[in-house]
């Protein structure tokens, strides 16, 4: 009975050291696999934008607009300093649809800017297209094979986008604007910024409560924080109790705390 139950553990001993041996095969095989995969798509993103054009007629979607504010779109597109293809486009927008348009031109260069201005002289550069390495999956990772595709990720008006017009991130005087840039209210960068702020995030907030409009609605939206050549503002945007479609944007200061509040942003705005 001693020498079977014996037996009995070196059989399961035996099984259980295979058993190990194939998970860590499995392990190795799946990190190496990894290692693979991120090392391919570098090197096969690289390959990917060497791509010159940019054939796959990307789309814009508009947000904070009314369809009155669209009818007539002008698309330009600036290479080597130099305005080109300029292309007027009727819209036919309304309150049910959906505001967004494909670019009018076939292709244009990846290194082309593309600027588009709305029917209230609002503009925007849009810049930044390119294509990436896709790479093939199966049931155990990476199969270690790939395809080009196109990136809808962009630069709007110095703001990574994935093809969003803002009308609040709008240009009306682009040779100062462009010397501007927002820092999205998430990220590393952002609460960076914040620490080295005179007034910090918390008082900036009591200075926007403080002045608020609304008497009823508590209404603080966080837009990051604008940063110029000579100053920073936090923004904030309220919704009015008033009209629920109407955001008043506010600025404060990030070194005096002073408040600015713009009723008819971008319009009544110095940038």
């Amino acid at each position: 009975m001693k020498r079977y139950f014996k037996g009995c553990l070196i059989v399961i001993g035996v099984l259980l050291l295979i058993l190990a041996v194939f998970v860590g095969l499995f392990w190795w095989s799946m990190e190496n696999n990894k290692a693979n995969a991120e090392s391919d798509a570098e090197e096969l993103s690289k390959a990917c934008d060497t791509v010159k054009y940019i054939t796959e007629n990307p789309y814009l979607t508009f947000i904070k607009f009314v369809p009155k504010e669209l009818k007539t779109l002008r698309f330009q597109i600036l290479r080597d300093g130099k305005i080109s293809n300029d292309t007027l486009v009727k819209t036919s927008f309304n309150k049910n649809s959906d505001l967004r348009i494909n670019f009018p031109y076939k292709k244009f260069l990846k290194t082309d800017t593309i600027i588009l201005t709305t029917q209230n002289q609002l503009k925007y550069y849009v810049s930044g297209y390119g294509h990436y390495a896709y790479l093939h999956y199966g049931m155990f990772g990476y199969v270690g094979s790939s395809d080009c595709r196109f990136s809808e990720n962009c630069i709007i008006n110095n703001q990574v986008s994935s093809g969003i017009i803002d009308k609040f991130s709008g240009w009306i005087n682009p040779e100062k604007s462009k010397h501007i840039r927002t820092i999205p209210p998430s990220g590393e960068e952002y609460q960076a910024f914040v620490t080295k702020c005179k007034i910090n995030l918390k008082e900036a907030e009591q200075i926007f409560i403080n002045q608020r409009k609304n008497e009823h609605l508590y209404s603080v939206l966080s837009y990051g924080i604008e940063v110029g050549p000579k100053e920073s503002f936090y923004v904030f945007g309220e919704e009015r109790e008033s009209n629920r479609d109407h955001i008043d944007i506010v600025k404060i200061n990030t070194r005096t705390g002073k408040f600015i509040r713009y009723t008819n942003y971008p319009f009544d705005s110095d940038r």
